[in-house]
């Protein structure tokens, strides 16, 4: 049932995300609606077919068996899905020269995520040993999540970067423009955009917006106690503990967005001096942010007169809600201009214009 529920809220989260694209298409829409529909029942029918198989088997063999074809079932639908719901335009040229080592960018930062993944399901796992019944239960199941979580989505992120670093290996080696700064540029510039950053208003603040949190809670405690298995105390502790987890992700993501300055600027100066621009995207200040991704695609590019001078990039990023619309969120990329670019900036102006048509550049 897991499995299902997952794959449906990918599908249907896809979808939402791919649909907003500038790339879409009713004709491709349909298309990959319909792959993914035949993709989902083919995946039901397999796991139907192993349920009738394992009713033969030794308990342990069956078990073994319903609990790995869930996740690789999840797993095969995520990659079906990467694969037909990118528009033609959005994907990424891989094709690097054999000559060429591929940069570990974006496959770097896998790793901490499956300390954390990891590291969360022993957690979890060695509490249910400690802890005494039945509340050891509550930890066994969390843990068990956690570790269903792990199995799906660090393949999805270590192919995702893969791609990703693959992509910004071609870029580094054939790019539209590149534009290298002085350290003292650099440092100038950096310490520029720290100080328009910290001047931007927070965006979640909690003693404001706590009552948004109040919905989601009141459905999940509702949804537990209408379908969940166990006792009132079982299923209170669950409540607790998913509402409190989520709570605590809350309040993290607004201490980390109070930190992001700072992180911000500790990144750009520990990244190189460059900046790149290509058929896939712009890399600058470490990060590689694509023209038309899946998720996240160009809406505007102009100039910024103050000083110093620099591209202003606007990009929008749709964040799936498996529950509802898609929510879009704004991304603005500021790359300095060095001085005597005019023809690079030229050149951008017309190979935007052509690679992002629905995008408005207006560099001139």
């Amino acid at each position: 049932m897991m499995s299902v529920v997952f794959a449906f809220f990918s599908v249907a989260g896809a979808w939402l995300t791919w649909r907003r694209n500038p790339s879409y298409s009713g004709r491709f829409g349909l298309h990959v609606l319909l792959v993914i529909v035949l993709s989902v029942a083919a995946v039901l029918l397999l796991i139907f077919a192993a349920v009738d198989f394992t009713s033969k088997l030794a308990e342990p063999w069956a078990m073994g068996i319903m609990i790995a074809l869930p996740a690789l079932g999840a797993l095969v639908l995520i990659f079906i899905i990467q694969s037909v719901s990118t528009p033609p335009a959005a994907r990424l040229n891989e094709a690097v020269p054999a000559s060429v080592e591929v940069v570990h960018v974006h496959r770097s930062k896998v790793a901490p995520w499956a300390r954390i993944l990891l590291g969360l399901t022993a957690g979890f796992g060695l509490l249910g040993l400690v802890v005494p019944d039945p509340f050891n239960d509550l930890f066994y199941v969390f843990g068990g999540m956690t570790l269903f979580l792990a199995v799906i989505l660090l393949p999805v992120m270590y192919v995702t970067a893969r791609r990703f670093d693959r992509a910004l290996t071609v870029l580094e080696a054939a790019p539209w423009v590149h534009w290298h700064y002085t350290p003292e540029q650099w440092r100038q510039w950096v310490e520029t955009q720290f100080t328009r950053t910290v001047a931007a208003p927070p965006t979640f603040i909690v003693q404001r917006d706590w009552k948004k949190l109040a919905w989601p809670f009141a459905l999940i405690a509702v949804g537990v106690y209408a379908t969940a298995p166990g006792s009132r105390l079982f299923q209170t502790l669950y409540i607790v503990g998913t509402c409190a987890a989520i709570a605590g992700l809350v309040y993290a993501s607004v201490w980390d967005e109070r930190r992001a300055p700072a992180k911000a600027r500790a990144r750009r100066l520990a990244a190189a001096p460059d900046a790149y621009f290509g058929r896939d995207g712009v890399f600058c200040d470490g990060v590689f942010t694509t023209w038309l991704g899946l998720d996240t695609y160009l809406v505007s590019a102009t100039i910024d007169r103050a000083e110093p001078a620099s591209l202003l990039l606007c990009f929008e990023k749709t964040v799936v809600n498996p529950y509802g619309p898609s929510t879009p969120m704004s991304i603005h990329h500021s790359v300095l201009i060095p001085p005597g670019a005019e023809a690079d900036v030229a050149r951008l102006q017309a190979e935007l214009s052509a690679r992002c048509p629905s995008a408005r550049v207006a560099l001139g």
